[in-house]
């Protein structure tokens, strides 16, 4: 179902459709980064300064460093993340785009494992927006669907294409462990993840990137499950006009 509230009218150029709180995130976001590189890179440079003077350090020492490296790349990621969130409708313009050549060209990118099973049924038709925003849109999917998926080998179904005049949809579907439905909601807020960064150290914005996409162009998320019953189906609906 379409999202009235927000709409989606593509003769608004984008400057005007992003918020203060957009430009404040990316902008801070944007130069923390640069400090959060340098505390990457101090540990590594700490140890080589005292191996050229043949210093050993303890070894609760050396863990301590390999901690702030450990958590600064995590800061790294989770910044990288909102720099992503903030850049929904922003520099690139507004145009009719095919979904069929932008996934092809992600699928290229992406350079997926041969062990993964992959099928596209998608409309060659056109949608209404941003070429960038349509290209994190089928990222976002395919990576998570990879990425959370058990040790079997994984499965993944695309499938896209108008409704009506006003409505595309986008489907993908996969045979992995699935979203708990009293969780489904959860996953789609910036910054939160169903298992801990110690086991996956993403930030948790993929889901929130993608809803904030569908809803900048009118659209809305919805997650199930596909229709085997097993693993989870995410739907990206988009205004086309």
């Amino acid at each position: 179902m379409l999202n009235s509230k927000l709409g989606f009218d593509p003769s608004i150029p984008v400057a005007d459709r992003t918020s203060e709180t957009d430009d404040i995130i990316y902008r801070i976001s944007h130069d923390l980064r640069a400090s959060v590189r340098a505390l990457q890179e101090l540990p590594s440079w700490i140890v080589e300064d005292l191996e050229k003077s043949a210093t050993v350090l303890p070894a609760p020492t050396t863990r301590h460093l390999e901690l702030i490296g450990s958590h600064a790349s995590r800061l790294d990621l989770m910044l990288t993340g909102l720099l992503e969130y903030s850049r929904v409708g922003r520099l690139q313009p507004i145009a009719p785009i095919k979904p069929a050549e932008v996934l092809a060209d992600v699928i290229d990118d992406l350079g997926l494992d041969e062990d993964i099973v992959l099928k596209v049924e998608m409309d060659r038709g056109s949608v209404q927006m941003g070429d960038a925003d349509l290209a994190r849109v089928f990222s976002i999917l395919i990576v998570n669907a990879v990425r959370f998926h058990p040790a079997h080998r994984p499965r993944i179904e695309i499938s896209g294409g108008p409704q009506n005049e006003r409505e595309w949809v986008i489907e993908v579907c996969d045979n992995g462990p699935g979203i708990p439905a009293e969780r489904r909601d959860f996953v789609q807020q910036p910054m939160t993840k169903l298992v801990s960064r110690d086991v996956d150290p993403g930030a948790g914005m993929g889901l929130a990137v993608l809803r904030k996409i569908a809803d900048t162009y009118g659209g809305g998320l919805e997650i199930g499950v596909p229709k085997s019953g097993k693993g989870t189906s995410v739907r990206v609906t988009l205004a086309v006009n």
